[in-house]
């Protein structure tokens, strides 16, 4: 299959996604929080996909779950590009000692478990939805840092980049005008996954109960489902719903991101030249 279709597929879930995200106080036909109707009621043309224990409505609740998912996604993922990005470029620009203390730090860093350590501190401090996105921003940088860190040590070697030495530039001139766009298309691709495997995360956090108690998402709901008895129950239209837009939502993420690498993955491209023709 073209990789274009898998673009725009993933690209179209994505946007389907964010729209609800948005738009949830519209599309929703309650609050997330109102008692709308009966504990454990069956999908009906009142409540589409059914009530919970609670007797409030899960496709409200399905809705409103789809912002807390894609804020710990994206803005993970955005925490850890930037760092990332910031740290490669300084160990692969500069070399030399600098890039010996700084790989040496990051291989340190990349061989703690990233998920048991966010475990524990999301026990130890209890954060919200956006000190969650944060630490995992922050912990995850390093895999996107190594790449980068790569990508310009090669970039660095090349005439333009000693012109532009050779001629007094300022690094942070060299770096804002020749290196970051040279970048940007593996940034690019390192975000789009970085924010597939946060957004997973954040829904293990949310299943584990440990998440933000405040915040309704797609893993408390299954959470929720689960130490209500709903699986033993067989109340379906509870436990799908939230498990299959996770699905949906990663797939998605994964779609984009195998349409970009080809294009935008300067190693894939040497690799298959036509794909820049």
């Amino acid at each position: 299959m073209d990789r274009k279709i898998y673009f725009h597929t993933g690209m179209a879930i994505i946007l389907t996604a964010l729209l609800a995200a948005l738009f949830a106080p519209v599309i929703a036909p309650y609050a997330p929080d109102a008692f709308s109707g009966l504990p454990f009621m069956e999908p009906s043309a009142d409540h589409l996909l059914g009530t919970n224990d609670m007797g409030q409505d899960i496709f409200s609740r399905l809705l409103y779950g789809t912002r807390a998912t894609l804020v710990i996604g994206f803005l993970g993922a955005l925490i850890a590009v930037m760092t990332g990005t910031a740290i490669g470029m300084v160990a692969g620009y500069y070399g030399g000692k600098t890039d010996e203390v700084i790989s040496r730090l990051v291989d340190i860093v990349m061989t703690i478990p990233t998920f048991p350590l966010l475990l524990v501190l999301s026990i130890l401090i209890m954060p919200g939805i956006y000190m969650i996105s944060f630490l995992m921003g922050a912990i995850g940088g390093t895999h996107s840092a190594r790449v980068i860190r790569a990508q310009v040590l090669s970039l660095s070697e090349t005439s333009h980049i000693l012109g532009s030495r050779a001629l007094g530039l300022s690094d942070t001139y060299i770096m804002l005008r020749h290196i970051i766009p040279n970048v940007l298309p593996l940034i690019t691709v390192k975000f789009v996954f970085s924010a597939q495997g946060f957004m997973l995360m954040g829904v293990g956090l949310g299943f584990l109960g440990i998440g933000d108690a405040a915040v309704i998402d797609w893993g408390q709901m299954i959470n929720r489902a689960y130490a209500s008895g709903a699986f033993a129950l067989g109340l379906w239209w509870w436990i799908i719903p939230p498990g299959l837009a996770v699905t949906v939502l990663s797939v998605g993420l994964a779609m984009i991101g195998f349409g970009l690498e080809d294009r935008l993955n300067p190693r894939l491209r040497q690799r298959n030249p036509e794909v820049s023709a």
